[in-house]
């Protein structure tokens, strides 16, 4: 990596942007193993043709869901006879990730990929599917500095995954957004999404999630949620409450949009107030000039 360039690379300028807020709000995640390379977006036709990509693209969208591409670490993921898919959950008390196989993208059509549905031929997978944005066609912060941890993820914690379960792995994926971010983690059972992760970072975030813990640092938020319920579920853990994966749920205030109260399984409840502060301008992305940006900042967090 040349560093007289990282001046220009969009994960270089917002070094000073809080991350809470900034994960995208998803609560289903479908994951679609497709090797080989990737258009600037998955369904521009380049990876699986036009006419499949806007079938595909309708088909998700109208279960409720977010496909993503996949592939294993390495040159283009590797070459296979059958398509592995995920189903993600990532509701607390409904997470789930389940896992199937498919002889070609077109037979995703034939499957309810609504959230919790259950697919005839889908089991459930018992460890995590950690992903890494590699989307080099987006953006190149993810494409350079998230194929380094892709593959260090996966020596570092592959092992153990597969242990676990043979269908448990360390995958590269499509964008998630935020490649200012970048290396961007995304943890598609939870919703859990981290920037930047580099690898020993990575690695130790994955390993929280195998023990049932969140780890806070650089977390950008819980898919789950829309950008303010992520900002207090996130102002909660950072203010010392011991809490499990699913131990917290955000119930957005109805009326007054910066608010959300945060609910412990043990009672307790925590009212949230969260608000935007104007940062200098930067890039969004590496391909895009620098416009006005803000970050999310908690302006009170009150026990109730």
């Amino acid at each position: 990596m040349d560093p007289t360039l990282r001046p220009a690379w969009c994960s270089f300028q917002s070094t000073d942007e809080p991350p809470a807020g900034t994960a995208a709000h998803e609560q289903s995640w479908v994951l679609l193993e497709v090797p080989g390379r990737w258009g600037r977006d998955i369904f521009d036709g380049e990876a699986l043709g036009a006419d499949l990509s806007q079938r595909l693209e309708q088909h998700v969208a109208a279960c409720g869901s977010r496909m993503l591409f996949i592939r294993r670490p390495g040159r283009e993921g590797q070459q296979l006879d059958r398509h592995r898919f995920y189903l993600c959950d990532t509701r607390p008390g409904r997470r789930s990730i389940r896992t199937g196989r498919v002889d070609g993208p077109a037979d995703m059509l034939g499957l309810d990929l609504t959230p919790g549905a259950h697919v005839a031929g889908t089991r459930e997978v018992a460890a995590p599917v950690p992903l890494v944005c590699t989307h080099a066609k987006r953006d190149q912060c993810c494409a350079v500095r998230g194929r380094p941890v892709a593959a260090g993820l996966e020596a570092l914690v592959g092992g153990r995954l597969a242990a676990l379960d043979t269908d448990a792995a360390v995958w590269e994926c499509s964008h998630t957004g935020g490649h200012r971010f970048a290396p961007v983690l995304l943890l598609p059972g939870t919703g859990y999404t981290y920037g930047p992760a580099e690898t020993a970072d990575a690695a130790r975030i994955v390993e929280a999630e195998l023990d049932g813990r969140v780890v806070t640092d650089n977390l950008r938020g819980r898919s789950t949620w829309p950008p303010v319920g992520q900002v207090a579920e996130v102002a909660v853990r950072d203010s010392g409450v011991d809490a499990g994966i699913d131990d917290l749920v955000v119930v957005l205030d109805p009326v007054d949009p910066g608010v959300a109260v945060v609910h412990h399984t043990d009672g307790r409840a925590w009212r949230v107030e969260a608000g935007t502060r104007p940062l200098p301008p930067r890039s969004q992305s590496c391909r895009k000039p620098p416009t006005d940006a803000s970050a999310w900042v908690v302006e009170t967090l009150t026990p109730l």
